[in-house]
């Protein structure tokens, strides 16, 4: 034991003799790495990407560039030995810029700058301010414009007050879609009125305002009390679903599933428009280990002009964002407006008998798809999502429908419930054509 104990005193020694000095400080060569060699810019969106041949010494542990923006900015960027371009960006205007680049070594000392002259391109959002729509819409307005370069944007909405003349922030969307749209809504229908819009990147670069005056349409919640179900095709003598579902095979064109009972529960059809949003047991709920797509059919009472829908899933913690809650949904419409449901075609793909009205992704709140694993796993937001419904603008028709075929795709179907469609209530907006 003596040797090994005389051994960890001398180690302690030496280590306590280096001094904060040395340890605080790099170690390493003194001495600068040879230079890079750049052999191509590649100008983008408001980037560039500068490629280069690296020396080859042992000495470069990584290279830096440094570069100063438009409106005076300095950045800085590191590329790793391994790499053979570095990005910078940052820039809120076309133009041409210096950048130095810098080999450093693992002591940390620099090397002469290498000067390489950049022009970025028309940076995303000013691309975004270019193609800027500001449309009118059910109680608000639209906004549509491209992002092609996938950057991250916020878009600030204003509306002008009459009496005082001030722009007043109606709120900010954010997003880092290519293909961007929003809506706006809360504002009185069928009155000129001035809106204004306004795009942020990640930099803090504003671009100019957008202004324009819209008269968004009016929109109202359809009354409930109007909506019945519609049994289409297989229908029996006394009106309910054939064949038997027993084995779950059912023929492609079977648009109606029968729904799931236990004792002493709230389960039918009329469930999903019942306003019962917070029930747990009164809810929309078809039979376990059900063939999907599952599909269903009401038919709203009159004519309407659908803007969006709000869907619930149903109020009980094992199924949100798990079990029966709906993920993917595609709904339509029937160009058939009549009062007699017979006369409505079952086929789904006959495009002169029912119009698409959009497919719909319900995700989590982050955007996601998988399924929580236990029953408290979500977030507040996705609880957001709970009590509020997810809402989705339907595809923009011009001519009105009664009729209206839901098509659930999938669920999550985690664990509890798989196969069967648990809703806890739909509505759905629009105005009277």
């Amino acid at each position: 034991m003596k040797p090994i104990k005389t051994a960890l005193f001398i180690v302690l020694t030496i280590l306590y003799s280096c001094g904060d000095d040395q340890v605080n400080n790099p170690t390493g060569s003194t001495e600068a790495p040879l230079q890079v060699k750049v052999t191509e810019v590649k100008n983008i969106s408001g980037a560039s990407i500068i490629y280069y041949d690296r020396p080859n010494d042992e000495n470069l542990q990584y290279v830096k560039a440094i570069w100063t923006t438009d409106d005076g900015l300095e950045y800085n960027q590191t590329a790793s030995f391994y790499t053979d371009s570095v990005l910078v960006d940052g820039f809120g205007e076309e133009g041409s810029f210096k950048v130095k680049l810098y080999s450093v070594s693992h002591g940390q000392v620099f090397s002469e700058p290498v000067e390489v002259t950049v022009s970025p391109m028309r940076p995303p959002y000013l691309v975004a301010y270019d193609n800027l729509q500001i449309m009118p819409t059910f109680m608000g307005i639209r906004v549509t414009t491209e992002n092609e370069t996938g950057a991250k944007l916020a878009f600030r909405t204003f509306r002008q007050d009459e009496a005082t003349g001030e722009w007043v922030e109606v709120g900010t969307y954010y997003t880092v879609n290519s293909g961007v749209e929003y809506f706006n809504r809360g504002h009185e229908p069928d009155i000129d009125q001035n809106f204004r819009v306004q795009i942020r990147d990640r930099w803090g670069h504003w671009s100019p305002p957008k202004d324009t005056v819209c008269s968004p349409w009016f929109e109202m919640e359809l009354p409930k009390d109007l909506f019945k179900e519609v049994a289409l095709c297989n229908l029996s003598g006394d009106g309910s679903y054939v064949p038997d579902q027993t084995g779950y095979t059912l023929p492609s064109n079977f648009w109606g599933h029968k729904m799931h009972s236990w004792s002493g529960s709230a389960v039918s059809f009329d469930r999903l428009f019942d306003g019962a949003v917070g029930s747990s047991s009164q809810c929309y709920h078809t039979k376990p280990l059900a063939p999907f797509p599952q599909h269903f059919t009401i038919d709203l009472g009159d004519q309407y002009n659908l803007s969006r829908f709000v869907l619930w899933p149903r109020s009980e913690p094992a199924n949100q964002f798990r079990g029966g809650h709906p993920q993917i949904v595609r709904l339509f419409g029937a160009t058939y407006n009549g009062d007699n449901p017979s006369e409505l075609q079952d086929d789904i793909n006959d495009s002169k008998a029912w119009l698409e009205l959009g497919l719909f992704y319900l995700s989590k709140a982050d955007g996601s798809f998988d399924p929580y694993p236990g029953t408290n796993d979500r977030t507040a937001e996705d609880n957001e999502i709970i009590a509020n419904g997810h809402e989705m603008t339907l595809n923009s028709i011009d001519q009105p429908v009664r009729y209206i075929r839901v098509q659930v795709i999938k669920c999550f179907a985690a664990s509890v419930h798989a196969g069967a469609v648990q809703i806890g209530e739909i509505s759905f907006f629009g105005a009277n054509k």
